[in-house]
């Protein structure tokens, strides 16, 4: 993209010298007869090199540079470049949409044996699909950076024909959109006009974004395959977790926010976390949550009554809970520390599991409450306070 660039500075440098001398000096624009050569050479090697390059990101990246001096010689009022930019255009964005083909053919053809295996930690594949991603956020200016000045968007598709130039046409017919722009100076407004709605289609960058979201898909789709390999549900979980968790760092390190792809990754993520909530104190608290929700639905039922509801459980529940809740909190510390590599994102879940611990057992109490009405049983006394448990995890909270 360098040599690209340094090319086009010169071509249009050039073209403009020669347009006002020949102006100036002989009255008459001699491009046709000084550039064919020079443009046929450009377009070759262009050419050449596309069909042996795999690289997005400088494709994407010399699509920018040619806008930028398409750009550049339209207010230099050199028109006669319009033509070798389009045959640019026309090279250049089929490849990318090539490339981006292959890259979502890889993914879907990926396996957890050509990749060279799986563990719980993040795998190679979310650093390059999320930095990959990021760059072309960033290079299409969809991300939360600021344009530089003189910046290019790439949200227009290349134009077919190109549009009669001050020095003489470099295609042979100009497209009708640039007819019809040219002679918008003799015709009423309102006589030749094309409706919008007929002529609105999606932008090349557009498409890009579109093939964007599609790798997107399928690289949720191979996270899923590649947990299939772990046993446990909960492994599985966190190996969602922490593959999505590293995309979404590697966007905010870019600065690249605000943007469907990171919103989807971080609903995924908030979505493994409360099923890993759930597992985690699935593993030590299982009876009181099993209890806590077919007692709630039998109360809203209006079948629990303090004759239904057996009193030895909850007498035992009771009493395991009480006995029990440090260590427990204790194990689901050292779970969260040993699943996650990431050290914050680790502390936010703990917080979360541990909150939710909360919520369960403060529903417990309520349910207890609620069928012991008339006389509360003796072992209520045994009941740990709230107050004491939210005590125990701002403890945690604190040593982050």
């Amino acid at each position: 993209e360098r040599l690209l660039k340094s090319c086009l500075q010169h071509l249009v440098d050039a073209v403009t010298n020669e347009y006002v001398v020949c102006r100036q000096f002989f009255k008459r624009d001699a491009f046709e007869q000084l550039f064919p050569p020079t443009l046929q050479l450009l377009l070759e090697q262009l050419e050449n090199y596309l069909f042996g390059c795999y690289d997005a990101l400088c494709i994407l990246l010399m699509i920018k540079v040619t806008h930028q001096f398409r750009r550049s010689a339209q207010i230099r009022k050199i028109h006669c470049l319009d033509g070798f930019f389009d045959q640019m255009s026309h090279l250049l964005w089929p490849r990318l949409k090539n490339v981006m083909e292959l890259h979502l053919r890889s993914i879907k053809q990926a396996t957890p044996t050509s990749l060279g295996g799986v563990d719980l930690h993040a795998h190679y594949v979310s650093r390059r699909f999320a930095e990959f991603t990021c760059s072309v956020l960033l290079i299409l200016q969809k991300g939360n950076k600021t344009p530089s000045v003189g910046s290019v968007s790439l949200d227009e598709t290349p134009r077919k024909e190109g549009r009669k130039s001050l020095g003489g046409p470099v295609s042979a017919t100009p497209s009708p959109s640039k007819r019809l722009a040219s002679t918008s100076n003799n015709v009423p407004a309102t006589e030749g006009r094309i409706p919008k709605a007929a002529v609105t289609k999606p932008s090349a960058g557009d498409m890009l974004l579109q093939d964007l979201n599609e790798l997107l898909d399928e690289y949720i789709a191979l996270l899923e395959r590649l947990s299939e390999e772990h046993v446990v549900n909960i492994k599985k979980i966190v190996f969602m977790i922490n593959n999505l968790d590293q995309a979404v760092c590697i966007f905010q390190e870019r600065r690249v926010a605000g943007g469907k792809e990171l919103n989807r990754i971080l609903e995924l993520l908030m979505l493994q976390r409360e099923l890993f909530v759930e597992e985690e104190l699935l593993q030590g608290f299982s009876k009181m949550i099993a209890f806590v929700q077919q007692t709630e639905a039998s109360l809203a039922a209006g079948s629990a009554t303090d004759q239904t509801v057996n009193i030895q459980v909850v007498e035992s529940l009771v009493r395991e809970f009480a006995s029990n809740w440090r260590s427990g909190m204790e194990t689901i510390n050292r779970n969260v520390l040993s699943y996650f590599s990431n050290f914050r994102n680790g502390m936010e879940i703990l917080k979360q599991v541990l909150t939710q611990l909360l919520l369960y057992y403060t529903r417990f109490q309520d349910v207890i409450r609620k069928v012991y009405k008339r006389q509360p049983p003796a072992f209520t006394k045994d009941l740990v306070p709230t107050t004491l448990i939210l005590a125990e995890i701002k403890k945690y909270a604190l040593a982050i």
